[in-house]
């Protein structure tokens, strides 16, 4: 609690990768889904929230951490401390499950000490520490490992049932996940022989992860396609060389583990090796999956850590077997005396951490929402990816206000991309103000990669515009830090024109969302 909850009560404590915004934002939708009881078109209506708020990204971003942050929202409100409050309740049921998973493999001392050096890996706490899939996903495969585990002890039902329902949550929670099926398969293979396969509760619970799991692949299909081809041309391009072999390796000590651990979970592994200790083929199956997926995927760049990160529980086990060398009490003592230093350590290193940071844009949602003029807002940026939008959700909670992105109206973006310019002239970008009724504009006054950005940019400082107020971004990444957020208000702004439709293209979906925007607008607009 002490590490993940640091920096909680701070809206502007937030992740700067381009991914936590949409996760934010799809937590959004759900609760404003839910509160709407909009069951009757589920797409459509996710088609209408999306032309509101363009900062969605359902079936591109995993759904479980969106639907998860529900509850929380509906209690504490939509802000980024409630989504943090959901990062952690999943941070602590990890850190309880895989506590019960070692406990039930080995004994409370391997239990305890193991955990400790999981839940203080300075790289968990970070990623503990912002709103992002890869804790939710940790718990739930630990939460599945325990179970399956149990079943394996017990053949009770319950447990492979349980198994199968959190296995698929954990892929909900990123597709990653399936690197668990085949660990599954070949431990229940080799610890309960191929009959096994044929059991009733074997066969059921497949059956009820395989119908879990339906609707997220035929989304995931539907929207996402384009990603996936991606993926599979660098996983053919890069996995099979030695260069995609030892990446992960290098990723290992680098960002996952800490020196010490990674020495003493190596001589773990070793030690586990010359014993044949079969209570550690489950985690050792663990590891050796993760490693190939992310390995064939040939996942490279900043974004790659996070992926291989599912391996450092297992490893943090590895590291404490150095506990049983011995049946000493004294060397048991002294060993796990050690480990306690070693976590605190971690701990130091991890609470010092220097957490991400951006503020301007929550207040820049704050002014137009309270100063409200118009039917829309029109937003540029380059280094936003969906904050400023997820901040106007968060302070217009009787959702009057229609966000429009200029990097889907004036161009089109595909991650972080310009791939298609939308408009041949300055002058159309006044049709598209008069035609939406756009009073403001936000724009950060930065180099735009696209031509009809960088004619807003220098339009917006025309006689048709009012300076109303400049935020200087204020952020830990030099490249955000110090850019000026401008608001601007269009001197002629009216009502916007029957029949206006928005027609936004989406390439990671291959395709277009069109919502005519008489469909966002409220009675009194």
């Amino acid at each position: 609690m002490v590490l993940s909850a640091k920096g909680i009560r701070n809206e502007a404590v937030v992740s700067l990768d381009g991914d936590m915004p949409r996760y934010l934002m799809n937590g959004a939708f759900f609760h404003d889904f839910l509160r709407d009881l909009s069951f009757r078109d589920p797409l459509g209506y996710a088609y209408q929230y999306f032309a509101r708020y363009p900062a969605l990204s359902l079936g591109h971003h995993p759904l479980l951490l969106g639907v998860a942050e529900v509850p929380f929202y509906a209690v504490f409100g939509i802000s980024v401390f409630s989504a943090r409050i959901t990062v952690v309740f999943f941070m602590l049921l990890a850190a309880l499950a895989w506590f019960l998973l070692v406990r039930s493999a080995f004994d409370d001392t391997v239990a305890f000490l193991s955990s400790l050096l999981f839940v203080t890996a300075p790289f968990v706490v970070e990623l503990s520490r912002v709103v992002m899939s890869e804790i939710p996903t940790v718990a739930m495969i630990t939460v599945a490992t325990f179970f399956f585990y149990q079943y394996c002890r017990s053949d009770k039902a319950f447990y492979a049932y349980a198994a199968a329902v959190s296995l698929a949550l954990s892929v909900y929670g990123r597709h990653i996940a399936v690197f668990m099926f085949p660990v599954f398969l070949i431990y229940l293979l080799v610890r309960k022989g191929p009959k096994s396969l044929m059991k009733k509760e074997v066969l059921t619970s497949s059956a009820v992860l395989v119908l879990i799991l339906l609707p997220l692949v035929l989304i995931t299909l539907k929207f996402a396609s384009a990603v996936l081809d991606v993926v599979s041309e660098k996983s053919v391009s890069s996995s099979l060389t030695w260069a995609g072999l030892s990446y992960f390796i290098t990723v290992l000590w680098k960002y996952h583990l800490t020196h010490a651990v990674l020495v003493l979970a190596l001589f773990g592994i070793v030690l586990a090796l010359r014993r044949r200790d079969g209570r550690t083929l489950l985690f050792f199956l663990w590891m050796v999956s993760s490693f190939l997926l992310c390995t064939y995927m040939g996942l490279k760049g900043f974004q790659a850590p996070r992926y291989g990160m599912y391996w450092i529980p297992p490893f943090c086990l590895f590291a404490v077997l150095i506990v049983d060398l011995s049946g000493n009490r004294a060397w048991k003592a002294i060993v796990s005396a050690v480990l306690v230093v070693i976590s605190g350590y971690q701990f130091a290193l991890a609470y010092q951490g220097k957490q991400d940071f951006c503020e301007g844009f929550e207040e820049a949602a704050q002014y137009i929402t309270e100063n409200r003029k118009g039917t829309c807002v029109l937003y540029s940026g380059v280094h936003d990816t969906g904050y400023f939008i997820f901040f106007v959700r968060k302070h217009d909670p009787r959702r009057e206000f229609i966000v429009l992105r200029a990097n889907k109206i004036l161009a089109t973006s595909e991650m972080r991309s310009i791939v298609e310019e939308r408009i041949d002239d300055p002058s159309e970008i006044y049709e598209i103000l008069k035609g939406f009724g756009v009073a403001y504009v936000v724009t950060e006054d930065t180099k735009m990669e696209s031509r009809s950005l960088e004619w807003l940019k220098k339009e917006v400082k025309s006689p048709n515009f009012i300076l109303r107020k400049e935020i200087p971004l204020r952020s830990s990444s030099s490249r955000i830090d110090g850019v000026p957020l401008r608001i601007y208000e269009y001197k002629h702004y009216s009502t916007p024109k029957k029949g206006q439709v928005l027609d936004m293209h989406i390439p990671l979906m291959e395709g277009s969302i069109r919502v005519p925007l008489r469909n966002l607008m409220k009675e009194d607009q």
